[in-house]
């Protein structure tokens, strides 16, 4: 795919950029943005001291990293919205592949992995603001510089592996193909997203565990992805389809 100028792919899909070096938390920072300016937006931070994850988690925040969150006006269904965090994790994935990083998979549902690491996160909110417009904020953590140690899993980072490429070309190269994959879903419903998020998934095919909250862990094996972005269990020869979890292996 041919790399916009950071600035020209903003205009061609009708964003606004704010960019600061430092916030609680880009996902308060779009929230607060985006009814200001009334218009799809992207906020980037160089760090942040309050950021979250998934489920509740805290997001460690290092400066270096690219912190970001898009915030959109939206007004469709359930199950389009269900494939929106499988589009952003497909371009983050192709992101990384873009400088030269490889072995890029999916753990179930949002958590990007690259030579068997965590290198990348994908949260996302629903919400009415108080015009009572429907709004969609995106959380993307894509680890640049550094990455947390934690006791859970192992991490690592793009500079790792890639030195002569600079954050903010990581970032804007990223850009380029999330606003192209909006654009393709959007307008062309181009939903080719779905089958590469399918096929990239860590532990597929595999006895895995999901804790579904703090009492419940579920066991089988992980057969797939519906369409809508749920995993596919199978326990006693019954298809269970999961919709929030972690993976536990």
């Amino acid at each position: 795919m041919k790399i916009l100028p950071f600035n020209k792919c903003l205009k061609k899909y009708n964003f606004e950029f704010f960019s600061l070096d430092s916030t609680t938390s880009t996902m308060d920072e779009a929230k607060i943005k985006i009814d200001l300016v009334n218009k799809n937006l992207i906020v980037l931070a160089n760090e942040q001291t309050k950021g979250r994850g998934r489920r509740g988690n805290k997001w460690i925040s290092p400066f270096g990293n690219i912190y970001c969150s898009i915030a959109l006006y939206v007004n469709f269904s359930n199950n389009v919205l269900s494939k929106i965090g499988m589009l952003v994790s497909v371009s983050v994935k192709r992101s990384l592949e873009h400088i030269g990083l490889g072995d890029i998979l999916i753990k179930w549902p949002n958590d990007i992995y690259c030579y068997n690491n965590k290198i990348s996160g994908v949260i996302q909110e629903t919400y009415l603001n108080k015009l009572e417009k429907q709004i969609l904020i995106i959380g993307v953590g894509i680890n640049f510089l550094s990455s947390p140690i934690n006791s859970s899993y192992q991490t690592t980072y793009i500079n790792k592996y890639v030195k002569n490429i600079s954050r903010e070309q990581c970032f804007e190269i990223f850009i380029n193909y999330l606003l192209y994959y909006f654009n393709e879903f959007f307008l062309n419903n181009n939903t080719d997203f779905v089958f590469e998020y399918k096929k990239i998934q860590m532990y597929l095919n595999t006895n895995i565990k999901i804790k579904i909250d703090k009492n419940k862990i579920i066991d089988g094996q992980f057969f797939g992805i519906n369409e809508d972005g749920s995993l596919i269990l199978i326990k006693d020869d019954q298809k269970l389809s999961i919709y929030s979890g972690q993976i536990q292996v």
